[in-house]
């Protein structure tokens, strides 16, 4: 509204909401540029130089407890025994690469040359390559296709093996899957030791590489900040409205807004602004500023499952876990050394293949877990690690077909949005779960892997074919942590943001997080997420909105 404006406001020439894995990269880049003033406001506290946090192993510690995490849950999951899926958030500078698995994957290539394809001019691989280098500081691989200086480190588990990551090495090999030493690289298919976003044993999270690290002088965040709506003059965003300590406050934005959210919390605030379907927003109650009916639509997650075996040696977290004094010897280790299980997130080696012989490319994952377990595996009541060594395989598709939605239901911005991720609602999605189920099991059929496998636990050999195989499926599945593209990218009638990450139908109004994702990158989404906010920092300098005086 025309009023919305006070000149005695604190004014910015940017102000960011969401200090997550794009917007501490965003804010920072944004930030180096001369005279140029930012506001990043934060929803959670300063907690992300925690000990736990800092910790890789530490992820245990940090997803039931409300002080790390937004404690969010899905609607009833139809095709998912009709469970709600518990899927938290980072709640802390960094977002969720605070709390992550820190698994660095930037995704198939032939994923952002199909987001070019589909209308995201500047979005294909060659165009984000730039990007992942610009970000990343990797000791590894072809420097054509890595970097060597970005801010977010990265390390390799192959410097450090393990015995169950070692032998599930070497089963995938016996199964027939290629060796990869880089799957950042020219080849992304094969099996690989995992790449983290780590340095020196420590979680590599966005609060600490573009926050901590490197602070230009005219950011400044602003934590338990949370954002309530957009402030407008006319369709232009010209602040924020937000919540800081209990107090309501406003913040004005002489450049641009940018959301930040991520996937579940952006939708939420450009609804409660006014952007989004119109008759959803009337029945809300809240006054529409644009009518742009993809607002929350074109969710998608990774839903995973688990194979668990008990271990005939005690190499396992589960001993570790159950023992003072194993676990004494692997802290000891980890404080002296900055290596061993406790500098992982319990994951070690993934394959990425096809679960079929006729597809080209890799549609399916399968992952080493140094732990067995029943309520991380399952919703049953029964909790904790298993009382006898154990490891298990998960087993992800990674291109879903089906979408859901992300919806406020409230005008109060404190009130959780619906998330609703429709896991398995597509057919070719249930196919492609028992796939990688069974190419799971193949693999943990394989020599190197037998001697090490007592027996398998969950869900045992009796269960066979493809009806009991997708029944268990949905007994076990659970997220993996990537909902994307509530605010999808792309020139279509469904589209939120066009290639420039601009808000359709209003002005000096971006969204910049992983919600603009067209489709799932094939892979875990922290990567991409964080070189979005590269890229989006470019988007804004290059396509820049005319200053509001």
């Amino acid at each position: 509204m025309a009023g919305d404006k006070d000149l005695s406001t604190p004014t910015y020439d940017y102000v960011v909401v969401g200090a997550g894995s794009s917007g501490a990269a965003l804010a920072h880049r944004l930030a180096q540029q001369p005279d140029t003033s930012v506001l990043l406001l934060e929803a959670g506290g300063a907690n992300h130089n925690d000990f736990w946090v800092r910790t890789p192993l530490g992820i245990g510690r940090l997803l039931q407890n409300p002080k790390y995490v937004w404690p969010f849950f899905t609607e009833p999951q139809e095709q998912v025994n009709n469970q709600k899926v518990y899927w938290p958030r980072g709640k802390m500078p960094g977002g969720s690469s605070s709390i992550n698995g820190m698994i660095y994957v930037r995704g198939d290539p032939r994923e952002y040359d199909h987001w070019r394809d589909l209308g995201c001019t500047g979005w294909g691989y060659q165009d984000l390559l730039p990007y992942f280098k610009k970000l990343e500081s990797a000791p590894l691989g072809d420097p054509a296709y890595r970097g060597r200086q970005g801010p977010i480190r990265v390390t390799s588990l192959a410097e450090d093996p393990q015995p169950l990551g070692d032998a599930f090495h070497a089963g995938c090999l016996e199964a027939g899957i290629a060796a990869n030493p880089d799957y950042n690289g020219a080849r992304y298919e094969g099996v690989s030791y995992l790449q983290l976003s780590t340095h020196q044993g420590q979680r590599s999270s966005t609060a600490r590489a573009y926050l901590d690290r490197f602070t230009p002088p005219r950011l400044t965040l602003q934590v338990q900040a949370q954002a309530t709506s957009v402030m407008w003059e006319g369709t232009r965003a010209v602040g924020i409205r937000y919540l800081h300590n209990g107090q309501a406050l406003e913040v004005l934005a002489r450049r641009e807004v940018i959301l930040s959210a991520g996937p579940i919390v952006s939708p939420q605030l450009l609804e409660l602004s006014g952007v989004g379907q119109a008759n959803r927003l009337r029945e809300l109650g809240v006054a529409v500023k644009a009518d742009v009916p993809g607002v929350g639509e074109n969710l998608c997650d990774h839903l995973q499952g688990r194979i668990t075996f008990e271990c005939t040696q005690r190499i396992s977290l589960n001993e570790i876990v159950s023992s003072p004094i194993r676990q004494a010897w692997m802290g000891a280790k980890y404080l002296l050394t900055r290596r061993g299980m406790m500098a992982t997130p319990s994951a070690t080696v993934h394959a990425l293949v096809p679960a079929h012989p006729d597809e080209p490319r890799a549609t399916v994952k399968i992952q080493m877990t140094h732990l067995s377990a029943n309520s991380r595996y399952t919703r049953s009541p029964g909790a904790g690690l298993d009382p006898f060594p154990g490891f298990g395989i998960g087993f992800f598709q990674l291109r879903p077909r089906s979408r859901g939605h992300v919806h406020a239901h409230s005008p109060d911005a404190l009130k959780a949005p619906l998330m609703d991720p429709r896991y398995l609602h597509h057919p070719e999605d249930q196919e492609d779960m028992v796939r990688a189920f069974r190419m799971a099991r193949h693999v943990s059929g394989q020599p190197a892997l037998q001697g090490l496998i007592r027996r398998e636990t969950r869900p045992g050999l009796d269960v066979q074919n493809d009806a009991a195989v997708l029944d268990y499926i949905r007994q076990c599945g659970q997220t993996s942590w990537h909902p994307i593209g509530t605010c999808k990218m792309g020139t279509d009638d469904m589209a939120v943001v066009d290639p420039q990450l601009r808000v359709k139908g209003v002005q000096a109004l971006r969204v910049i997080d992983s919600s603009i994702m067209p489709t799932m990158p094939s892979s875990n989404t922290n990567a991409a997420a964080i070189a979005i906010g590269e890229k989006g920092a470019d988007c804004i300098l290059q396509y820049p909105f005319q200053v509001n005086t």
